[in-house]
């Protein structure tokens, strides 16, 4: 495809020319070097001509001139600006306030597009369709699969028996006997390395593993030890201190009255053995 030549603005010259620059600085109404006139009219007025209706706008009266460094800056006359009164003003608030206002609702309008947008851009697209659904199957069957012992026979009867509490209760106190063993053979194995280390027997403790055999605790090990199950359970020691101090307080307290009628009640009984 031929690429498109960018096609030239037609040039003005004279008053077409002046009255082009005096329209755009009104109707921009903002500080501009000849530069900046004549690129953002896209060279329509040439810069030497351009240069020349600036300072010609600017004697008559038409703009405004100051110089900043080395270039002069060409504004607007600003006396020659129509002042509004208090009723235009209030409706150009009106106005400003209308256009924020639906500024707002295209904002919230926007996020929620773009929130639509990335749940639908988050979805399989239409090729992977085929793939996504033969891989659910696949997960699916596997599910049914190991659920079909558990679903029993036609007879109605499963297949396998639940375990009973005490069986739960007999492997729990297993695996907590064996992790214990587990446990104290590694504090000793690392109690063992430390001082060989300490003693300059060993230097490289992989090495030295390596040549022993010894093989480290694998992954599922690892994710078993830091899992929920081999967590210690919660003793609520809190409980326990309050019970505690509250019977200490009861056997501790003694009124004053309760001690007179304890003495009263020995006296008596020493009375009558005399």
């Amino acid at each position: 495809m031929p690429i498109k030549k960018e096609t030239k603005e037609k040039q003005v010259k004279g008053d077409e020319a002046e009255e082009m620059v005096l329209s755009y600085m009104k109707e921009m109404n903002r500080p501009y070097a000849s530069a900046d006139v004549v690129a953002n009219l896209k060279n329509q007025v040439p810069k030497t001509t351009a240069v020349k209706i600036l300072a010609t706008l600017a004697e008559k009266g038409q703009l405004t001139v100051k110089t900043y460094g080395k270039q002069l800056l060409y504004l607007y006359n600003q006396s020659l600006l129509s002042v509004l009164d208090n009723e235009e003003l209030s409706s150009l608030d009106g106005q400003i306030k209308r256009v924020q206002s639906e500024l707002e609702e295209g904002k919230k309008s926007l996020r929620h597009l773009q929130c639509e947008l990335a749940s639908k851009t988050a979805l399989p697209k239409t090729t992977e369709l085929e793939k996504e659904i033969g891989r659910v199957k696949s997960e699916n069957s596997i599910t049914l699969g190991a659920l079909i012992p558990f679903r029993g026979t036609s007879e109605g009867q499963s297949t396998i028996t639940p375990m009973s509490a005490e069986d739960i209760q007999r492997i729990d106190k297993d695996f907590m006997r064996w992790r214990k063993e587990w446990v104290d053979r590694r504090k000793v194995y690392k109690e063992f390395i430390s001082q060989l280390i300490e003693f300059g027997q060993v230097s490289n403790i992989s090495e030295f593993e390596e040549e022993l055999g010894v093989d480290k605790d694998d992954q599922i090990a690892t994710e078993v030890e830091q899992g929920e199950f081999c967590k210690p359970p919660a003793v609520v020691r809190a409980r326990l201190k309050t019970s505690s101090a509250k019977t200490r307080n009861l056997s501790l307290k003694r009124t004053p009255s309760a001690a007179g009628a304890a003495d009263e009640d020995g006296k008596k009984k020493k009375a009558k053995k005399v």
